[in-house]
């Protein structure tokens, strides 16, 4: 009997290195995220997370070592249809920035200039329904800088949304925002994984939260500390990646969320 075969690689990166002048970054890291996973890449501040993701968008080249975008270099990788990304929101950062909802949605599916592009409309399928899997259609018109932070990271994760793409990597996506508004972003998260088979990777330093929602846990302080199910992630474990002792309980132990 032929055992199944193991879901495609999304993101590989294979002993990278990567330093800004002297300081290393991420050291020697070996990760691979698998399609259908809702990963999350977790560790303190400064600890390299943010580096990772933009060396697995091709926005930064390593230093060594090789990474890799569904099978292909990242720096090389053309097909950004596959990819959305939503940045971490700091509050105050659209106050003076006349953009509505849907423009911004609209952005998500620029594809580069079109002599016709002027007349693009943002009120077009593609970006109503995104804002309707987020449950913000009725924001539309409103102007980004009108919102709460919350609703702001929806409409992100709406414009990550607007090419339909097979995985979205999400930068401290409930960064700013109160435990309702939290819930309601992971529960959003959870249905786009199982529903749509899309494929998550969430970067932060919430050890609970990811313990909770995500599938796989790579932790990560410059060099790899641990990769493998949340649910094991152990005090030890825990305690060396972040350098001080820690007791882990687990309010959530069954997981009901997966």
């Amino acid at each position: 009997m032929t055992s199944a075969l193991p879901p495609p690689p999304v993101i590989e990166w294979d002993h990278v290195t990567f330093a800004y002048g002297e300081a290393v970054a991420v050291e020697d890291v070996s990760l691979t995220i698998h399609a259908g996973e809702l990963a999350a890449i977790l560790g303190p501040n400064g600890s390299g997370k943010s580096t990772l993701i933009r060396l697995a968008l091709g926005l930064l080249r390593p230093s060594a070592g090789a990474v890799r975008l569904f099978g292909r270099d990242s720096a090389d990788f053309a097909d950004w249809d596959r990819v959305g990304y939503m940045p971490q929101v700091v509050a105050g950062t659209w106050r003076d920035f006349p953009i509505t909802v849907a423009e911004t949605v609209a952005h998500g599916a620029y594809r580069g200039i079109a002599p016709l592009a002027i007349f693009g409309r943002s009120d077009r399928p593609e970006v109503v329904e995104a804002l309707e899997a987020v449950g913000m259609v009725r924001y539309m018109g409103r102007l980004l800088s009108e919102l709460s932070v919350g609703q702001q990271q929806r409409v992100l994760l709406a414009r990550a949304l607007v090419r339909q793409p097979e995985l979205i990597v999400l930068d401290e996506p409930a960064a700013g925002i109160d435990v309702s508004g939290e819930e309601q972003l992971y529960a959003l998260l959870r249905d786009f994984n199982r529903e749509r088979n899309i494929t998550i990777v969430l970067v932060s330093h919430d050890i609970g939260a990811m313990m909770r929602e995500a599938s796989t846990l790579a932790c990560l302080n410059r060099t790899l500390v641990r990769h493998g199910p949340s649910h094991e992630l152990t005090s030890a474990e825990i305690a060396m990646l972040y350098g001080v002792p820690v007791d882990v309980l687990i309010h959530d132990a069954l997981h009901e969320h997966r």
